[in-house]
């Protein structure tokens, strides 16, 4: 069952009439149905697409892989083009969301309620566990956490289920999505909150296999120290990845450090590219 990803939404671009932005959009094009995975912060989808002549009102569904206004943005909008859609996504996905750095926490959370994007024409999906969301694309639901070196930064805030102020969000609403490729499945991440170890665990867990045909999407190395960045390459020696396309939150210090690790196998991944999923 061969598919496509085609990255409509990314941080950077090399294609002329093309625009980026700080945020992610894939199309998954597969013989079961089209599948938009994020939406990217809202300005550049809708464009891009027009400009690379795709039809968005092909999409079947789309998919959340958490509720970062980055990822998010531009479902309102997408939802005003197309109409009525199904999303699956992690019902935590639309609490309010922070970061605070420094100074007054900002808000970064999906830009519109899920009741407005209701009344836009969302059909929530309900996803907290592994869903499938057309033939051959699961989507993992909430991951589990079990290695010791990734940790959710501490900067990433959500309101205290007593109405007390804010806490540490652990973004439980984190998912990838596995798409089932006659070479070993594809892993798709969104930004890789819940760690690209613990990502990677669990699509074994689900499939069955350590060996995986790619692995492509944010991975959340942005902020990883030197220490971090080796155990986390340390880690990957137990997978088998035939090809590897990190991008978004990797950050360039972890793009260096994945593409000396993998060399030839390392695919560059930036607005408008599109890679198929089988070689």
């Amino acid at each position: 069952m061969g598919m496509t990803i085609l990255t409509l939404v990314e941080n950077t671009v090399q294609k002329l009439g093309l625009v980026a932005e700080h945020g992610l959009s894939f199309l998954i094009a597969s013989p079961g149905g089209d599948i938009l995975f994020d939406t990217g912060q809202g300005f550049a989808l809708i464009p891009n697409a027009s400009r690379m002549e795709i039809d968005l009102r092909r999409i079947s569904s789309v998919v959340l892989s958490h509720g970062h206004c980055d990822h998010t943005g531009g479902l309102s909008r997408l939802l005003s083009e197309i109409g009525p859609r199904p999303v699956f996504a992690h019902p935590s996905a639309f609490s309010r969301k922070y970061s605070k750095k420094q100074g007054e926490p900002r808000s970064i959370g999906v830009p519109e309620s899920r009741e407005a994007l209701e009344h836009a024409g969302m059909q929530l999906r309900t996803c907290t566990h592994p869903m499938a969301v057309a033939p051959g694309i699961l989507a993992t639901g909430s991951i589990p956490r079990v290695t010791d070196f990734e940790q959710v930064p501490q900067h990433f805030l959500t309101d205290a289920p007593d109405g007390s102020g804010l806490v540490q969000d652990f973004l439980e609403d984190d998912q990838a999505l596995i798409l089932d490729q006659r070479d070993g499945p594809v892993l798709v991440l969104g930004c890789g909150h819940s760690g690209i170890a613990n990502t990677l665990l669990y699509a074994k867990e689900l499939t069955g296999t350590n060996r995986f045909s790619m692995v492509i999407g944010g991975t959340h190395l942005i902020d990883a120290g030197e220490t971090r960045l080796e155990q986390t390459l340390e880690f990957l020696r137990q997978f088998e990845i035939m090809r590897i396309a990190p991008c978004h939150c990797t950050g360039p210090r972890g793009q260096f450090a994945l593409w000396q690790k993998y060399g030839t196998a390392f695919l560059s991944n930036t607005t408008g590219d599109r890679i198929e999923c089988t070689e």
